[in-house]
């Protein structure tokens, strides 16, 4: 195809489509050509159909002609009472435009002398199955049954009508009807299908197309005002996801520094532990409590701290009171009094009630006293409740232990491919055998711990992923990168169309339309 007018420059339009078959033409002739080069391949398909099944082809049937304006008045009653779905077998179903032109020309056989079939100028009825044809091809993209499906299904007589009216809604991207479908078709494909759907997204576009239904009757300006409502609803809905994005990351970056302090705490408690021999309730309390106590001081201060050094220091001393022989005084009363308000006070900042830290702290500092029968089992007891405790960063400790599987060539391909992917990158996960898709956006990962952080478009936090589940995934095909995607939804719907005509129209794939 030659280049034509308008688009982004070059051979192409910005949906990367060859202008010239379906292409951004302009209003006037290019847009008309577009549309005769559309009903040329229809026409070429009806014919194979026709030979293929013996009969009739499509639309050249036989019978009183319609006038177009007819066809408007018979779309214009059925606007206003047409209903999204039909029942078939029993079962709700979505109805297609292919339901619509039957019902349309029973009832324009009520107008026709003698009850005779009417006949669809060809002009018409092209319009109408190329309509139907891109319906088609959206609502395989929309959960059957949901909010979004019985949207597009709202709209399918409004714009069959502006179809009808004017043919640029075939050839021209920024023509408002088909601006507004796109919208409506995006939103709903990708968002609306989710349980935790924007209640007050759809009701707003509930709304929008509710209008549609009741007020289109011929003026194409009544698009571009529900659009712009659509459009600054769509930028609101954007910038509250923006801010809740943030926040989330901010909060994962946050959890991350205190996996990694933490780690390095545990390390260092560790290495003063090994090799000592110590009761029980002294070890737990250092290699967990303590180690605790330890990770958030690293977080706030540093290890250069004196803070830290103070709590190396409290360590070493416990250590020292628990290897200490029955009847021994390892420190003094005044410096088991400084030792236990250090103690008490430590184990309050991360989390535990202060009468809690003031018997664990009695217990570190004197394990002598009252060594009788009822202080094992509260001694026990204590043990017991410090290991059950919910620990600092403890999610993301646990992560860090179930990542350490062994991954296949292929795993570790894909677990490459995802580290070198820019935060933002739209991730597709499959939810059943159903086939049914959900989108999610990686707002941000950790190499370190391999947490990875995704949202919804709402920019809530969903699901739990580390980069080697996420790299299996990808390898049983349930995850998929989105692959950017030239053009619109809209764009993309027309081009596969095309393709498919093309092919029946005996066409190489050259010659259809660049993916």
């Amino acid at each position: 195809g030659g280049s034509g007018p308008g688009g982004t420059g070059g051979g192409q339009d910005a949906s990367g489509t060859r202008r010239g078959g379906l292409g951004t033409g302009g209003q006037g002739g290019g847009s008309e050509d577009s549309f005769q080069q559309m009903r040329h391949l229809l026409a070429g398909r009806r014919q194979l159909l026709g030979k293929l099944v013996g009969g009739q082809p499509g639309n050249a049937s036989t019978g009183v002609p319609v006038s177009t304006e007819q066809v408007q008045d018979v779309l214009g009653q059925l606007q206003q009472k047409a209903t999204p779905t039909m029942m078939v077998n029993g079962k709700p179903t979505p109805r297609t435009v292919t339901h619509l032109k039957q019902d349309l020309l029973a009832q324009l056989r009520q107008h026709t002398p003698g009850n005779q079939p009417p006949a669809l100028a060809e002009e018409d009825g092209d319009a109408i199955d190329l309509v139907g044809m891109l319906f088609d091809h959206i609502m395989k993209d929309v959960r059957p049954n949901s909010a979004a499906s019985a949207l597009l299904a709202k709209l399918q007589v409004p714009l069959l009508r502006v179809a009808l009216q004017d043919k640029a809604f075939f050839t021209r991207q920024q023509h408002p009807a088909r601006q507004m479908l796109n919208t409506i078709a995006e939103t709903g494909a990708y968002w609306l299908g989710e349980d935790d759907a924007d209640q007050q997204l759809v009701g707003k576009m509930q709304s929008v197309v509710d209008r549609t239904v009741r007020e289109f009757d011929g003026d194409l300006g009544l698009f571009n005002n529900l659009l712009e409502d659509l459009s600054g609803h769509l930028q609101t809905v954007t910038r509250k996801a923006e801010v809740a994005e943030k926040r989330h990351v901010e909060a994962a970056r946050g959890k991350e520094k205190l996996a990694l302090a933490r780690e390095r705490a545990a390390s260092v408690v560790e290495g003063m532990l090994k090799k000592q021999n110590l009761p029980r309730f002294t070890h737990t309390l250092l290699s967990q409590a303590w180690t605790d106590v330890m990770a958030l001081t690293s977080l706030r201060h540093g290890e250069d701290s004196e803070q830290w050094k103070q709590h190396l220091d409290t360590a070493e001393r416990l250590i020292q009171v628990a290897k200490a022989a029955p009847g021994a005084a390892p420190i003094s009363s005044d410096d088991a009094q400084v030792l236990r308000t250090d103690i008490q006070a430590s184990l309050t900042q991360v989390g535990y009630h202060a009468e809690e830290a003031s018997a664990i702290a009695q217990r570190l500092v004197d394990p002598q006293a009252n060594a009788d029968d009822d202080s094992a089992a509260s001694r026990t007891e204590l043990t017991m409740r410090l290991k059950a405790r919910a620990r600092l960063g403890e999610d993301l400790q646990q992560a860090k232990k179930s990542k350490k599987s062994t991954l296949t060539p292929d795993e570790q391909k894909r677990l490459e491919q995802i580290r070198q992917l820019p935060f933002g990158t739209w991730f597709e996960f499959s939810l059943n055998q159903q086939g049914e898709k959900v989108r999610r956006r990686l707002s941000w990962f950790s190499t370190v711990t391999g947490h990875v952080l995704f949202v919804n478009h709402r920019g809530q936090k969903v699901g739990e992923n580390t980069l080697e589940g996420l790299a299996k995934a990808m390898v049983q095909g349930q995850v998929k990168v989105v692959e950017e995607e030239k053009g619109t939804l809209i764009d993309r719907a027309w081009n596969t169309v095309m393709s498919a005509l093309r092919s029946f129209a005996g066409q190489s794939p050259a010659e259809a339309p660049a993916r």
